[in-house]
């Protein structure tokens, strides 16, 4: 990502001080209630001729709830940088519907020369309320050549509940609220398939997005969104993002119309129900959450993530080597989620650079019923470059891999504190070291066990190992019916200076059990 210039205003006009509820008398005093049909401002909907003139002559002429509606057909908008940035903008209105019918479409067809995108799809923007999207189907005649302009569908608020924004701003003329996006569909979008920036109560349900050059589904400093029904496939990066900026005070980027926020609050993508949610193919990460601040996350299937990972939490303070920073986020619960096929299954990744405060590496995430398979770079892997990694629970885990990229393993501890495991089971084909602590202290697992089932290896390491960590393990449990007798399951290292022996490991293991029993050195502690 680019580094941004960024504007600054007061926490005092960045917040607001005046309810929410006021967005409604910046919007038009009197609603028609009229149902208007595209057809009849000329549109003609057979995919060749271009209805441009038409679409912006009806979108024109809505006011506060109104229902403008889509007859089967594909409505080719083919005008490049129209006004307003896209095909369609809605702003100022409350209570209004777009409404496609089955086998209605909206063709974009308005790519540069160079197969850049010139426009947005939809564009929503503040003062907006209660906006719903039912049914709209958004697809570009032609696969982008590259990242560029062009938002399948966008909607700009400010994160605030004040009725108006502060000078300077350009993303939009005040809050946006209660924006419903129902059965809608995107393809081939030159930026992101939907994204909402500064929005409060959005719902996105029965959501399909496609091809898209960027995000599938990005949030940026909203609050209390609701999705469920989501699929994603083959996204130009992450499938699904809750990301919301870290800056030193509050402030906005009118170029990207991104938001940055001084500290976790009720604007930091706060208080999400998210289920249901379905990533076939990304190139970045399936579900990405930074800066997040409350969220549950329910029935999760990700697959194809290849270069990266399907599930990623991550946080960077300013100098690291992000481009962009995070804050670590925190209240997230994720239970059930099932990723297949990426290169690392789920990651806690913290970049605190030397950061004052736990800000950007104590974290609040609490995870269970994972399943996790064919990750060949970690399956689990938590870790920081700098300050110890905290606030992380895994209830139960099962991670099956057999392909082991060459100085990775399938769950790992990497400089974290206070790591609260509880039953951990990895199935492995290959005789690698299955799980590892690294550098990490604080320890607490219920039971790590690990099935070995690759031919018997000589040279084989440990299925489990600890190397400068300490903590308590109440089982391990590690079965390898082909190991060699000389073979050792688990090698703890102690820290130098620390006062280990191998009567007093640093990390206690309160029961071991191995398969087969005849192995020599089950147990190895070097200190």
């Amino acid at each position: 990502m680019p580094e941004r210039s960024i504007s600054r205003l007061s926490r005092r006009g960045f917040i607001g001080i005046v309810a929410a509820a006021g967005v409604l008398s910046a919007c038009p005093a009197v609603a028609s209630g009229a149902t208007r049909i595209v057809r009849d401002f000329g549109a003609v909907g057979d995919g060749i001729r271009d209805d441009s003139a038409a679409i912006t002559n009806a979108v024109s002429q809505l006011r506060s709830g109104d229902t403008l509606r889509f007859p089967p057909g594909k409505y080719r908008f083919a005008q490049r940088n129209p006004a307003g940035g896209a095909a369609m903008t809605i702003a100022g209105l409350s209570n209004v519907t777009v409404e496609f019918e089955p086998g209605a479409e909206l063709l974009m067809d308005n790519l540069a020369s160079d197969g850049a995108g010139t426009s947005h799809g939809i564009v929503v923007r503040g003062p907006a309320s209660r906006v719903t999207l039912r049914g709209v189907v958004v697809r570009w005649k032609t696969q982008p050549a590259l990242r560029s302009m062009g938002d399948g569908i966008r909607v700009v608020g400010y994160p605030s509940t004040s009725t108006s924004v502060p000078a300077g701003w350009t993303g939009s003329k005040g809050p946006a609220s209660y924006v419903s996006l129902l059965n809608c569909s995107v393809t081939s979008s030159p930026q992101a398939g939907v994204i909402m920036m500064g929005v409060s109560n959005p719902t996105v349900t029965g959501l399909r997005v496609n091809k898209t050059m960027a995000d599938g589904l990005h949030f940026n400093a909203c609050r209390r969104g609701k999705v469920s029904d989501y699929i994603a496939t083959d996204t130009g990066d992450d499938a699904l993002a809750l990301v919301t900026y870290y800056s030193a005070t509050n402030g906005f980027d009118n170029a990207s119309q991104t938001f940055s926020l001084a500290q976790l609050g009720s604007w930091s993508d706060a208080d999400f129900t998210i289920s249901a949610v379905t990533v076939a193919g990304s190139r970045a990460n399936g579900v990405r959450i930074a800066g997040a601040n409350g969220a549950t996350l329910t029935d999760l299937t990700i697959r194809g993530a290849q270069s990266a990972a399907g599930v990623v939490f991550d946080s960077a303070s300013p100098g690291a080597d992000a481009g962009w920073q995070y804050a670590a986020s925190r209240a997230i619960r994720l239970d059930r989620v099932t990723i297949e096929n990426c290169q690392t299954g789920l990651q806690v990744l913290a970049r605190p650079n030397g950061s004052t405060g736990d800000m950007f590496s104590r974290f609040g995430i609490d995870v269970s019923g994972l399943t996790i398979r064919s990750c060949p770079r970690w399956s689990v892997i938590l870790e920081s470059l700098g300050a110890a990694a905290s606030g992380i629970t895994i209830r139960d885990c099962t991670a099956t891999a057999s392909q082991i990229a060459s100085g990775t393993g399938i769950f790992g501890l990497a400089t974290t504190r206070g790591v609260i495991l509880g039953n951990i089971t990895i199935n492995s084909d290959a005789p690698v070291v299955a799980f590892s602590g690294d550098n990490s202290s604080l320890i607490t697992a219920t039971l790590i066990r690990v099935i070995v089932t690759a031919p018997a290896n000589a040279s084989a390491g440990p299925a489990v190992q600890f190397q400068g960590s300490d903590g308590t393990v109440r089982t391990v449990d590690v079965t390898w019916t082909a190991a060699n007798v000389g073979w050792t399951p688990v090698v703890i290292v102690g820290r130098a200076n620390s006062g280990c022996s191998p009567t007093n490991p640093p990390v206690k293991i309160t029961t071991l059990r191995v398969v087969p029993t005849t192995l020599t050195r089950p147990r190895e502690v070097r200190c």
